[in-house]
């Protein structure tokens, strides 16, 4: 069940059923492939990643209403907190990263997408346990942060190990639950799941592949329905002030589409904003000549004299802005977007209070700390939102869908700065579960994101990505092997053998070669089909059946084969079909094997194309 492929019908004959496991011979019967073997390890993850979740985010959010109702004290006692309650959370946010040392690599989701892209998808178990520990002492003392990176990574962190407990893991197959635990957490922390989906697929795998989405559909809806099961019913991110909006909401017409189109502009804009001045301040962080240990605590000091002044100018909201995750802004903007009286200087607070926000996350996260950026984004963009709607009103347009430009606002944030548009739209529908909210925040999100793109081609994740060495992104991973054509590589002739050998060749073949992949011909030279690795390593654990079959009987003719003229783009696509590490190179007209394409020389040409610079 967890082999690779499907259970062919040569597999199903009495010689080859005795060469397969228990298990196998039961899919077999079945017929039943490793897709399903995938779904059910992702419906685990799923469940066990919700638990996880819940453990993690109930206490954040219990910490966070207590440090809201300490700031609500006498100013001077609330003055004190903010100012030190941050510096309290990153000299315990340290202590955690000397007791659990690890080599960092980005933050949070970014983490994520180095395993994927560098490290066969492997996370070691105590990321997720530095990662907890730390985000949760970021996030409860005021650090602007969000607890969405940090979930993810636990739970990518889970699916990740999970996968060692397979048979037969591969990388994709340990990519593949990676993003079920990455999806799962997502959907249990923000009981969205369609958003946890969307952004495994989007932004951790950049994967729509059938066999890598159906996993991934199952862990993120079990997460959601664990959490259902445990807690109750439980609402949106933002609760009855989403909800109720619903009413209000007005759908899309031609009318409206010019506001969602300036508003996605202008988060763009802003996420532009967002990325370069936490860029600029993560690199001044770097270069401030002070022990590594000690920054996070100059950036939390930093942040905590801002949190000191805002409380003693504002002892009627003694909460900032730019502390903690920013929900409750987004909150207050989705309750009130258009119940107030129009005013320029409410749009103005809102802008400063984006600014704030932008800094704020800079001096926690670009200092050191730990947490997400996700959570950040979408404050920013819920202050964009209803910054714009308030400037509409404010000139006279009566009519602005103010709360529909906070929910867009919010979505296109996302989108921009994770370049991410169907993970930011399905994030707002979630909030607010109205199907009229879909297509007016579709089309922003879209724009905000290429328009981002076009201003700056990293998004908040892969930013840290590149400076770490790695290239993503269709620019960076495809377009150089289009411009390669199969016959420009070198194909090494690799082990072949003819369909009428005998078992005992068969054995010589694999004492010689090892247990690798071998090409399988006629007495002209045509190719016939392929025994891989799998079926060779089976045939060697039963050597007394080997005198009574040939290589064709153990030959896969489902595997495709490549020609001269195809790119290694297609080429690429066709190992990646199968999983597999080598493909025949025949001549298209006379099926004459002409050599081998493997993974490896696949991967020397994408490197030296992109060493030439071509």
């Amino acid at each position: 069940m967890n082999s690779r492929e499907p259970i062919s019908p040569r597999e199903r004959n009495p010689f080859i059923a005795g060469l397969l496991s228990p298990t196998q011979r039961a899919a077999a019967m079945l017929r039943l492939d490793a897709d399903w073997g995938l779904v059910a390890w992702g419906a685990a993850i799923g469940v066990i990643v919700a638990f996880l979740a819940l453990g993690f985010i109930l206490p954040i959010r219990w910490a966070e209403h207590a440090l809201e109702s300490a700031l609500r004290g006498s100013r001077e006692s609330a003055a004190l907190i903010a100012a030190v309650a941050p510096v309290l959370g990153a000299i315990g946010t340290v202590i955690v990263f000397a007791i659990l040392p690890m080599r960092q690599r980005g933050h949070g989701v970014t983490q994520v997408m180095y395993a994927v892209q560098r490290t066969n998808s492997r996370i070691p178990p105590l990321l997720a346990v530095r990662q907890w520990l730390a985000s949760t002492l970021t996030i409860v003392s005021g650090g602007s942060a969000g607890p969405e990176g940090p979930i993810v990574t636990i739970g990518a962190t889970v699916g990740s190990n999970v996968a060692r407990f397979m048979l037969r893991p591969s990388a994709s197959n340990t990519s593949t639950l990676l993003g079920c635990g990455a999806a799962a957490g997502l959907s249990a922390v923000f009981a969205a799941p369609l958003t946890g989906i969307f952004f495994a697929v989007e932004v951790v795998l950049k994967d729509f592949s059938a066999r890598t989405f159906a996993p991934i559909v199952v862990a993120s809806v079990l997460a959601f329905a664990t959490v259902q099961s445990v807690l109750g019913p439980v609402d949106s991110l933002f609760g009855p002030a989403a909800r109720e909006i619903g009413p209000q909401l007005t759908g899309m017409t031609m009318g409206l589409a010019p506001f969602f189109m300036v508003l996605a502009l202008l988060c763009a804009f802003g996420a532009v904003f967002f990325m370069r001045s936490f860029e600029i301040i993560e690199r001044a962080f770097v270069i401030l000549p002070v022990p590594r240990m000690m920054k996070p605590v100059i950036g939390a000091a930093l942040l905590g004299m801002g949190g000191a002044a805002w409380v003693w100018m504002h002892p009627e909201s003694p909460l900032p802005p730019f502390f903690g995750t920013g929900y409750w802004v987004a909150r207050d903007q989705i309750e009130h977007a258009g119940l107030t009286s129009p005013s320029f200087a409410y749009a103005g607070i809102l802008m400063v209070w984006f600014v704030g926000k932008v800094f704020a996350t800079g001096t926690t996260l670009g200092s050191g700390s730990a947490g997400g950026l996700f959570a950040p984004s979408l404050a920013c963009g819920a202050m964009l939102g209803g910054a714009f709607a308030e400037t509409l009103r404010a000139a006279g347009f009566q009519s602005t869908p103010s709360p529909e430009l906070v929910l867009a606002g919010m979505g296109c944030m996302v989108a921009a700065t994770t370049h991410a548009p169907l993970a930011g739209a399905m994030l707002v529908y979630e909030l607010c579960h109205q199907e009229s909210v879909i297509l007016p925040v579709l089309l922003a999100t879209v724009i905000s994101t290429l328009a981002c793109r076009a201003m700056h081609p990293f998004s908040v994740y892969t930013a840290g990505l590149a400076a770490l060495g790695v290239r993503q992104g269709v620019v960076a991973e495809l377009v150089a092997l289009r411009k390669i054509a199969v016959r420009q590589v070198a194909q090494p002739p690799g082990v072949v053998i003819l369909d009428s050998a005998s078992g005992t060749a068969l054995l010589e073949l694999a004492e010689k070669h090892g247990a690798h992949d071998a090409v399988v011909i006629d007495s002209e030279g045509c190719y016939r089909g392929m025994i891989t690795a799998r079926e060779l390593q089976s045939a060697l654990l039963a050597r007394e059946a080997l005198a009574a079959t040939v290589a064709a009987d153990l030959m896969r003719t489902d595997i495709p084969v490549t020609t001269e003229d195809e790119s290694m783009e297609i080429a690429f696509h066709k190992l990646s079909a199968k999983d597999i590490d080598a493909i025949a190179v025949i001549d298209e007209p006379t099926k004459r094997l002409l050599g081998i394409l493997t993974r490896e020389r696949l991967l020397q040409a994408y490197g030296g194309d992109l060493t030439s610079g071509n």
